[in-house]
């Protein structure tokens, strides 16, 4: 496709010449002649191109900064770069635009080139506000012209006016923007910078018309289409016949005002900028509304709203939406009418477009008019008016009158509806006195003889083009159709072969995923068997050696007394029994210490919660202890209440109690005394097994409990422990919810406490 020859510099990067070309090169930098030239060149033929290709324009750019990184030119760098982004621009790639630009301005900075910087700025801020971010937009443009008149860049700060000036007119200060606009044609003037002179003589003209000042619009135009009308810049011409079209459909000229909007959008569609398609195919089909061809309308709104998504075009974006609201509005289709128009004004709301607000809040007004919600409709219009007045648009005033007396009429307050009608039917004068203002005939007629003489020239250069792109298109076509048949065929080999290795991965990656996940199941089989092996030989091991000693002494004294009874006194008859039934208590108290440890090293124990009377157990567990009591002379007193019930495992309790009271008896001398009594506290008894002993060592407390270390030690009268007594204490004290602690002193007795849950007498009377 032939794109303008002018467009980089007029439409899309309208000072992109002086910053490549520009004399405010820093002094410091210096680089050879040869290469600058060379460089130099690159650029000019990237713009001079860029009419009849982008990619061939982008190719350059990118060439030259490569060239400029080998020789370390930095300026020439951030050059060629923004001549990059504005490319990527006019090719609705802004996300990838806006990121080159905001590359080429942290360079800038770094090198302290004020050019660069400016220039940057001012090209971030036309991406921002391309994606409807007014108000940062505005803050870069400001920026850029603040540097630009310190570093005196006078064809900058032209374009940072016209920039300004947009921003201003998009947030409904179009006084203030009609200020810049004409600050910029002076200083485009005074550069004789006419071709970028051109866009600010549309923009100042839509100002105009937007504040029904027609006779100066057209002025605006007609001097603008007197500059490029005898050059290729296609993309001005077609904002001129763009204008041109709707003023036409201001004076309700609709067949006039279809063909400059048609001829505006071939000219886009031949150099393909999308954001001015998409400002074209709304115009069309304002056009087409205005001919009662609704339809047609909403194809061409459709379309418009499509290219405004692709490039972030957020302000055409809200008008295609208000339009296609305002055409179901037309249909009666008043539901479809209502979700369009939100979305309009919500995105016009968020991104400062007010003028946007007030065109969708007057159609929504119309809406819910149409759905019988006239509250709603009158908050719409009135929200449309506040609207309007902030920003001139004085034009909506009269349909938004028109809806208010509908509204009050509607509402049967007619001194309101004729307010609002008194309102509207000077509005309507205003539009009729505009519309046949002498100045703007005159003006129109002079317009239209020199468009006809102009228009055959224009056409021929059109026919020749269409017939060089046709020829050029079928060639590009059919090559297009060639590689695109290699490429399909190219792309399927290749997924198959992608598709069949990736296939054999996901099931090579599943196979290993269920190795690894075996492989750690058997690691953990392994070390659990190694622990069970490891406990069960300490558990042989210490049956094995605990049991033989007992059942030694017990073997000997059995085999005495059979063989000598006979020969022995009475008296060492009676010490030998008795010393047989010690032997033999102990012995099953060992073998029961014995296989409580083991069940519970084994992990087979699990505690049966029931309740007890607490005296009973006590007493029970301490009938064992009776004779060797009796042999040390000892004082056992057992002190607990009758009605003292606990919830515990009845076993595993005993057995706790009997370990405690044979280690009290063991260390305890003879004629001492030992006290088995309870408390309580709220939810649990704490029992105390205490003894007037020798108490136990501080260093042996710490590790008294401690399942590795060993901790036995012998009795007053040379006992012997197993040494686990205690850790099966503090064990089963645990499994019956309780604590276990040591209170001891040297030489001062010890005592043991534990707790325990309390079943209360009230919850459990019937135990005794």
């Amino acid at each position: 496709m032939k794109f303008s020859k002018h467009i980089l510099q007029v439409f899309v990067i309208p000072a992109i010449c002086s910053l490549t070309f520009s004399c405010h090169k820093p002094s410091d930098l210096s680089y050879p002649d040869q290469k600058a030239v060379e460089m130099n060149s690159l650029l000019q033929s990237a713009i001079s191109k860029s009419s009849t290709s982008l990619v061939f324009a982008l190719d350059q750019a990118t060439r030259v900064a490569g060239l400029a990184k080998e020789i370390h030119n930095d300026t020439m760098v951030v050059k060629s770069w923004l001549v990059m982004g504005s490319v990527l621009r006019l090719e609705g790639k802004n996300d990838e635009a806006f990121a080159l630009f905001q590359t080429s301005l942290q360079f800038s900075e770094k090198i302290k080139y004020n050019h660069g910087i400016c220039q940057s700025l001012l090209e971030s801020g036309t991406i921002l506000y391309i994606q409807g971010q007014y108000e940062k937009s505005g803050d870069l443009f400001k920026k850029a012209m603040d540097l630009a008149q310190k570093g005196r860049f006078s064809d900058l700060e032209a374009s940072c006016l016209n920039y300004i000036g947009k921003y201003l007119h998009t947030t409904g200060r179009f006084d203030e923007s009609v200020e810049f606009y004409k600050r910029a044609l002076e200083m485009y003037k005074s550069n004789r910078d006419s071709i970028n002179s051109v866009s600010v003589l549309l923009n100042l003209g839509k100002t105009y018309n937007i504040d029904s000042d027609l006779y100066m619009a057209l002025k605006c135009y007609l001097e603008a289409f007197r500059i490029c009308k005898n050059s290729d810049d296609y993309s001005n011409i077609s904002e001129v016949c763009n204008n041109l079209g709707s003023i036409y459909l201001s004076l309700d000229q609709p067949e006039l005002s279809m063909e400059y909007h048609r001829r505006a959008l071939s000219y886009r569609v031949l150099i393909n900028t999308p954001e001015g398609m998409a400002s074209s195919c709304n115009n069309v089909g304002k056009v087409f509304l205005a001919k009662n061809n609704p339809d047609s309308a909403l194809f061409y709104f459709g379309i418009s709203l499509k290219y405004c998504e692709q490039t972030s075009y957020l302000k055409g974006k809200v008008k295609a939406l208000a339009n296609i609201g305002k055409v179901y509005n037309l249909k009666s289709e008043y539901e479809k009418a209502k979700t369009y128009l939100l979305q309009s004004m919500t995105i016009a709301e968020k991104s400062g477009y007010t003028a946007g607000v007030a065109v969708a809040s007057l159609e929504l007004g119309n809406t819910y008019l149409g759905m019988r919600q006239t509250d709603s409709a009158r908050i719409a219009f009135e929200n449309s008016l506040t609207k309007a007045k902030t920003t001139n648009l004085t034009e909506l005033n009269h349909d938004a009158y028109w809806g208010l007396y509908q509204c009050y009429l509607e509402k049967k307050n007619s001194e309101k509806a004729l307010e609002y009608y008194r309102y509207f039917a000077q509005a309507e004068k205003k539009l009729i006195e505009a519309e046949n203002s002498a100045r703007l005939s005159e003006l129109r007629i002079s317009f239209e003889s020199e468009k006809k003489e102009d228009d055959n020239a224009l056409l021929r250069k059109e026919n020749e083009i269409k017939e060089i792109t046709i020829k050029q298109e079928r060639f590009f076509i059919l090559l297009f159709i060639i590689a695109l048949a290699l490429t399909i065929i190219l792309i399927l080999l290749l997924y198959t072969r992608f598709e069949n290795k990736r296939k054999a991965n996901e099931s090579l990656a599943i196979l290993n995923k269920k190795i690894v996940k075996q492989n750690r199941e058997l690691e953990k089989l392994n070390k659990e068997l190694e622990i069970a092996n490891r406990e069960k030989d300490k558990v042989f091991s210490i049956i094995t050696h605990e049991l033989r000693n007992p059942l030694y002494w017990f073997q000997n004294l059995t085999e005495m007394l059979s063989l000598k009874y006979k020969q022995m006194p009475a008296e060492k008859v009676q010490k030998t029994l008795g010393a047989l039934d010690e032997s033999a208590k102990n012995a099953f108290h060992l073998m029961d210490n014995l296989l409580h440890w083991s069940r519970s090293r084994l992990n087979r124990i699990t505690p049966a919660i029931t309740e007890f009377s607490m005296k009973k157990l006590v007493l029970e567990s301490s009938r064992m202890f009776e004779t060797i009591i009796n042999q040390k002379n000892i004082q056992l007193h057992i002190q607990f209440p009758d009605q003292a019930f606990i919830k515990a495992d009845e076993d595993l309790f005993m057995c706790v109690v009997r370990n405690l009271l044979s280690n009290a008896i063991k260390y305890t001398p003879e004629n001492g005394v030992i006290k088995i009594y309870s408390t309580l506290d709220k939810l649990n008894y704490t029992i105390f097994v205490s003894d007037s002993g020798i108490g136990i060592d501080p260093k042996r407390r710490k590790t008294i409990f401690k399942s590795d270390k060993d901790s036995t030690s012998l009795g007053l009268m040379n006992e012997k422990g197993s040494g686990f007594g205690l850790k099966l204490c503090k064990e089963f004290v645990r499994m019956n919810n309780g604590r276990l602690w040591i209170v001891s002193e040297t030489e001062k007795g010890t005592c043991f406490c534990f707790t325990v849950p309390a079943a209360f007498p009230k919850e459990k009377s019937a135990l005794v």
